[in-house]
């Protein structure tokens, strides 16, 4: 053993009391600028979403630039879900905990800031604005983005980047989300931002709020019909994807607090300062495989594309935000300004398998009165439908089904009952008892009777008791309806 000799009493405690300090509590001190301490300083960075997320390697990337840039004199901790998943507005939550210096260094995307009083990111929020990974990367990574940063100034926080992420898609959970008929009462839920709430009330939804432990269970009791979401990382829980609609785009800011920032030294800021454009630019270089992220998302879902009609619809109806949003002088200026960018930016077509995509039929009108279909119907479950619902050893086989429908209630031969909405040639049976609903597309011929084919995916079960056949209307509705 090596012989040691023995310290001064005082200079034993200091050092005690030195490495007993959090890792943390060295926030731009390090030791003095001579060298002293060489632990590094800890930044926590809070990220409002989950460690499996789409932009999680992203904000790992980062980490790992500013340890390498800044020689190990600091270190950012990444903490997912920062402010949890059990409340609606984890985004502004973080940018409140970092305000407040629970958290150095924050994660969030833009549209959130919009509820904080920041409206220099509302362009990004445009409707059908910015539709490729092109010009969201040209917007990142040119003068366009420090323009949006600034906008943070005054709200205790330092913009460090607008990181590229994801187009946003509808993604119906009963049915497509594809045209004016589709959105027309649908409940679809988003992430808090005064501008996606409006953009949604243009088309004719509801924007509704629900936290992330809460969506499985508010989809099971059928209070969401679609979410605006992005393809990777999570999966929405949706079942159709709207391929060739995008919302828009969603870029993550990333930024510090002011009174963290300014405690570093100059070599740390110029080190988070250049991980933070290395970043950047290497989400720029590559952009998400959007064709395979589709391809991907056909194995548990359906893709389908609004028909060009449709589209102009949608486009046409959502120019009331842009009438909203472009009151805002700054936010004017930058929408004229992506739109020149727009004109320049070459975009390829995103091309969905064949055998996955599908044009989704036109929904007529806003609603249908439910009483247009009131009557009694009576349909017999053949081996020809079980083989068509690939259930071809089906035990009802033979049986004969009744179902009575009147002014939005239905009732089936089992005694299975709830309600049902008609829109444009669908018609969705809400089915409390097992908490689902199915939607069919129909038919009807001049003697009342219906062609009914299921709305895929759906159970083949179901798809076999309740679309094996033509439903022949016998007469009106004469069973009461519990």
């Amino acid at each position: 053993m090596r012989a040691t000799m023995k310290r001064p009493l005082v200079t034993t405690l200091v050092a005690a009391l030195i490495a007993a300090l959090p890792a943390g509590c060295g926030l731009g001190g390090g030791g003095d600028k001579a060298g002293g301490s060489r632990a590094p300083v800890v930044l926590r960075l809070a990220v409002a979403h989950a460690a499996d997320d789409g932009d999680a390697a992203v904000a790992r990337f980062f980490a790992s630039q500013v340890a390498e840039l800044s020689g190990g004199s600091l270190r950012v901790r990444v903490v997912f879900n920062a402010a949890g998943q059990r409340v609606v507005d984890t985004e502004a939550r973080v940018a409140r905990m970092v305000g407040d210096r629970t958290f150095e260094l924050g994660w969030i995307g833009a549209g959130a800031w919009d509820g904080l009083g920041v409206t220099s990111f509302q362009a990004l929020q445009a409707p059908f604005l910015v539709t490729s990974y092109a010009l969201l990367d040209r917007i990142a990574t040119g003068p366009l983005a420090p323009r949006m940063l600034a906008g943070l100034q005054g709200h205790g926080v330092v913009g460090l980047a607008l990181v590229p992420d994801r187009l946003r898609h509808p993604v119906g959970v009963w049915h497509p989300l594809a045209s004016p008929g589709d959105f027309a009462g649908a409940r679809v839920r988003v992430t808090p931002s005064r501008a996606t709430e409006a953009l949604m009330r243009a088309l004719g939804a509801t924007p509704v709020h629900v936290s992330g432990d809460e969506v499985d269970a508010a989809m099971a009791r059928g209070e969401i019909d679609g979410t605006e979401h992005s393809l990777g990382g999570t999966w929405p829980g949706g079942h159709y994807l709207t391929a060739n609609v995008t919302f828009f785009a969603r870029a993550v800011t990333l930024f510090a607090g002011r009174r963290a920032y300014e405690r570093l030294d100059g070599d740390q800021r110029a080190a988070i300062r250049r991980a933070a454009e290395q970043t950047v630019a290497r989400v720029a270089a590559h952009p998400p495989p959007e064709s395979s992220l589709v391809r991907r998302y056909c194995e548990g879902g359906r893709v389908v594309t609004a028909s060009r009609d449709d589209l102009r619809t949608l486009t046409r109806a959502a120019q009331r935000v842009y009438a909203e949003l472009e009151r805002d002088a700054q936010t004017r200026a930058l929408i004229a300004a992506i739109r020149e960018l727009k004109a320049t930016t070459s975009v390829p077509p995103m091309a969905a398998p064949p055998d996955c995509a599908q044009e989704s039929p036109t929904a007529q009108g806003r609603g249908v009165s439910p009483s247009t279909l009131n009557g009694t119907y009576r349909w017999r479950l053949t081996k020809a439908g079980a083989i068509a619902a690939e259930d071809p050893n089906d035990p009802d086989i033979g049986m004969v089904m009744t179902m009575t429908l009147r002014d939005g209630e239905w009732l089936l031969g089992g005694g299975a009952t709830g309600t049902y909405t008609i829109v444009g040639n669908r018609i969705a049976f809400d089915w409390p008892q097992v908490a689902t609903t199915l939607t069919f597309t129909f038919k009807r011929h001049a003697n009342g009777d219906l062609d009914v084919k299921p709305v895929l995916p759906m159970d083949r079960g179901d798809r076999f008791q309740w679309a094996a056949g033509p439903w022949r209307r016998v007469g009106p509705p004469v069973r009461a309806i519990p």
